[in-house]
């Protein structure tokens, strides 16, 4: 699966009018994907001025990926958000699922929430990391009652770096918020690459909204 990932902020007065429309906003673009896209959108739990949610689309292949950013329903989109919301923030990144996906305690339930670990080091501090990384502290993470399911994406962003997403998707937000207060000492130990001039790490709770995926028509 190829990651499409949305991030956008704005400011907090309008989060709640974003809300609102975001749900129709990100079925429109599931419909223009079309058959195998899966979405869910998060907001992320924080305090401040500024509202950040996620859109988190997997597309089946990157032709598929290629076909929606060109196409005349993706850029009607992005041109109704911005009119809507002309102070919102977008930032687009791009990836692929790195490493497969690991089962957590409560596998097979629907996840709530995710504790994410956002991670980017130069590439040549980054071999050989990423398998250490997911063996030794991922796992480790994944011990905690509250989990899912771990995933880690490479993201391609055009940087000259390495760059990691880590979802940890919990049952619920209080699962997630309890690994936060006494667990995430794990997943804050990057080995060897950690250090001030090395590795960037953002954490942030996120709680999600899964979409319906787009059902294939019958004939």
């Amino acid at each position: 699966m190829v990651l499409f990932l949305v991030q956008i902020d704005v400011p907090s007065h309008e989060a709640e009018a974003f809300s609102r429309y975001q749900a129709e906003h990100v079925a429109k673009a599931l419909v223009a994907m079309g058959r195998g896209a899966m979405g869910m959108r998060a907001r992320v739990i924080q305090d401040g001025e500024t509202a950040r949610f996620f859109w988190f689309f997997e597309l089946p292949s990157l032709s598929a990926l290629e076909s929606f950013l060109t196409s005349r329903d993706r850029e009607e989109l992005y041109a109704e958000l911005s009119e809507r919301f002309p102070e919102a923030r977008v930032r687009l990144s791009f990836g692929e699922l790195a490493s497969g996906v690991r089962r957590g305690l409560r596998y097979g339930e629907d996840p709530g929430a995710a504790y994410v670990v956002d991670i980017s080091l130069p590439r040549e501090t980054a071999n050989g990391w990423a398998s250490w990384y997911d063996s030794e502290r991922v796992a480790r993470a994944l011990a905690d009652a509250g989990f899912v399911r771990a995933r880690r994406f490479e993201l391609h962003d055009g940087e000259d770096r390495s760059r990691h997403l880590v979802v940890l998707d919990a049952v619920d937000l209080d699962a997630a918020r309890a690994f936060e207060q006494n667990g995430a000492a794990i997943l804050a130990d990057l080995g060897d690459a950690e250090g001030p001039t090395d590795a960037r790490v953002e954490r942030s709770l996120w709680q999600w909204v899964r979409e319906a995926p787009v059902e294939e028509e019958s004939s």
